[in-house]
């Protein structure tokens, strides 16, 4: 139970965060999320380290063109998060959809489903999603398509495992277990996918701006590591990993104590 409180309470404050960047970004000090200019902090293009002096908004230093990297990293919580809940919602009512057709109608249709499934699962889904990026192009609507496409084969092996075990004893429809057999994937790929994101944005297949001014590239900023490390600021490339493995952490936390909770409700 204790780690369960903690790792619903640090997802929490993250979607709070993310909230409040869409009705509220004035708890940041800034008027609107336009882009990372807004979170600069005075002229200069030199990053300043890190500082329990200067306020919260400093307490992970300035990045290049003096970007305050705190208040930033909280701000692309709007794009991060909606990328990856529009993906999971998509992907996941794609594969659930499908799993219940191939349970349902069941023999060359559910099949054909399977196997083309594990062809779709057995490729790198990364790759497909950077091939779908491709196409698709580097905008907010092309990585949530390639996300959608490359997620959904995993929902079809979920669904089609529940839904055919559910028409062998006789059951059709039963939202609840649905919701406690599907609740631990949900949490899981929150983070999954925030990380496939992260990746996206942090190695720049995200060119909306080529300035590398909007707030969707703030992980692009650390993508220069060598350079970075050799010059001696740390801390733009550790404190955004740490920003973004922290709740991809909890995240796979909570969904695995939710895992041995619901055993015996999902069963």
């Amino acid at each position: 139970m204790h780690i369960y409180s903690i790792s619903s309470g640090v997802i929490a404050l993250y979607l709070l965060a993310f909230v409040l960047d869409l009705v509220y970004p004035q708890y940041m000090g800034v008027h609107s999320l336009s882009s990372l200019l807004v979170f600069r902090r005075g002229t200069g293009i030199i990053p300043a380290p890190p500082s329990f002096t200067g306020g919260w908004k400093m307490y992970m230093g300035t990045t290049y063109e003096s970007i305050l990297l705190f208040p930033a990293l909280l701000g692309s919580l709007k794009f991060d998060f909606t990328i990856m809940l529009a993906s999971l919602v998509i992907s996941a009512s794609m594969g659930i959809a499908i799993g219940y057709s191939a349970a349902a109608i069941g023999k060359g249709y559910k099949k054909l489903i399977i196997y083309v499934t594990k062809i779709a699962t057995s490729a790198p889904y990364i790759l497909v999603m950077l091939l779908v990026l491709y196409i698709a192009r580097g905008t907010e609507t092309g990585i949530i398509i390639a996300i959608s496409i490359g997620w959904f084969p995993f929902y079809v092996m979920r669904a089609l495992d529940i839904f055919d075990s559910w028409f062998r004893k006789g059951k059709i429809y039963d939202y609840k277990k649905l919701l406690f057999s599907f609740t631990p994937y949900f949490i899981t790929d929150l983070g999954a996918i925030t990380g496939v994101v992260t990746i996206i944005t942090y190695f720049g297949f995200y060119f909306r701006n080529p300035f590398v001014l909007d707030i969707g590239n703030i992980m692009n900023l650390g993508g220069n590591v060598s350079t970075y490390l050799f010059s001696g600021v740390w801390w733009i490339i550790i404190f955004p990993l740490v920003f973004i493995t922290v709740f991809i952490g909890f995240t796979a936390l909570l969904s695995y104590e939710l895992n041995g909770g619901l055993d015996n409700a999902a069963s």
